[in-house]
């Protein structure tokens, strides 16, 4: 078996359609077309393949998954599968303000959500987003909170928000949320500007600082929160590091190489944020997790992963803290390099 054949997750995108508009999606560029979702029969073959792969967990994304139509049917055939999978759904929770809607996902089999929070109130929701989810993504939290299934509140930090965040946490757990997740922004597009002039406009390091000058206010709300994987861990000053011991994230799919993404035209992904990278196509390069497996020792494939798995520079290697970072999220790396980073920080912290 290759290193790349042990997939323990497969994340399904389910539809690009979406009831919001996050300033900050990092897959805005797919558009929000209503009709671009995955067939029930194309879904149920990705399923299948899971359980010949011995997958644990299915991570259903969008757009927003929940206005996928066969969302209950395709839990309930995985419930009836004789191989056990855990399932999940990553949701801005509007549509889970409907009690029964709740019942009914967790009756045909979710196992766990994750819901992601837009603001503190309606102005930053309809800031963020277009639109003013605000109770209703409370009212959602209370219904899951009620009821038997795992869930975590996560939130994109962003400059806009990085001042207020403690405050929308505040309210999710006074609503009944016990665990947050937070990933800074990760900008998915090939801005105009690079580099030096591109990191004084998108200052990662100001984002970090700030952030974690509210973390004593953020653990008396809730000792239960980490950061998700993004920035490299040489953004972070060692004494950051220290503070934050224990809530940071291991490495991504891409980077431990046990994870699989299928978009909607059954097409397998790096991840979800190379939307225009396909590897290949179920049913058409492979249907099988043997062939999956041949798949992943051609040469285009390897290719194309080894480049993107490309470590920003050769002093990652020697980097004390290289088995928990990899380099960060090679997304990162489209806008400045390592050099620029390294020489930003330098001139933030030493002149």
């Amino acid at each position: 078996m290759t290193a790349e054949g042990k997939i323990k997750q497969c994340s399904i995108v389910l539809t690009r359609d979406c009831n919001l508009r996050c300033t900050f999606c990092y897959v805005k560029s797919a558009g929000y077309v209503a009709d671009n979702r995955i067939e029930y029969d194309d879904l149920k073959s990705i399923v299948n393949f899971c359980c010949e792969a011995k997958v644990k967990y299915i991570f259903f994304t969008g757009g927003e998954p929940l206005t996928y139509p066969h969302l209950p049917e395709i839990l309930q055939y995985i419930k009836t599968r004789r191989h056990p999978i855990t399932t999940a759904v990553a949701t801005n929770g509007v549509l889970l303000s409907n009690m029964e809607l709740c019942r009914m996902l967790i009756d045909s089999g979710l196992g766990y959500v994750d819901v992601s929070m837009k603001g503190r109130n309606r102005k930053e929701w309809c800031e963020m987003t277009g639109y003013d989810g605000t109770e209703k993504q409370h009212q959602a939290i209370r219904n899951l909170a009620s009821l038997p299934i795992e869930f975590t509140c996560s939130m994109v930090i962003t400059p806009e928000n990085v001042h207020s965040f403690c405050e929308a946490v505040q309210i999710a757990h006074d609503n009944g949320a016990k665990q947050f997740s937070f990933t800074f922004i990760i900008d998915n597009n090939n801005a105009g500007d690079k580099d030096l002039i591109y990191l004084q406009k998108h200052d990662p390091i100001k984002l970090v600082r700030d952030f974690i000058s509210q973390i004593d206010k953020l653990s008396d709300i809730t000792d239960e929160w980490w950061i998700e994987y993004s920035f490299p861990l040489c953004v972070y000053t060692e004494e950051q590091l220290k503070l934050l011991k224990g809530r940071l994230a291991t490495p991504c799919q891409i980077h431990l190489k046990n994870a699989v993404t299928f978009n909607t035209k059954m097409e397998l992904l790096p991840c979800d944020m190379y939307l225009y990278q396909p590897l290949g196509k179920f049913g058409r390069d492979f249907s099988s997790y043997q062939e999956f497996q041949s798949l992943t020792e051609n040469a285009i494939y390897r290719k194309t992963m080894d480049e993107i798995r490309k470590l920003p520079s050769d002093e990652c290697t020697t980097c004390e803290h290289f088995d928990v970072c990899r380099g960060g999220c090679p997304v990162l790396w489209k806008n400045y390099s390592f050099d620029s980073l390294k020489k930003f920080k330098n001139q933030k912290f030493f002149l």
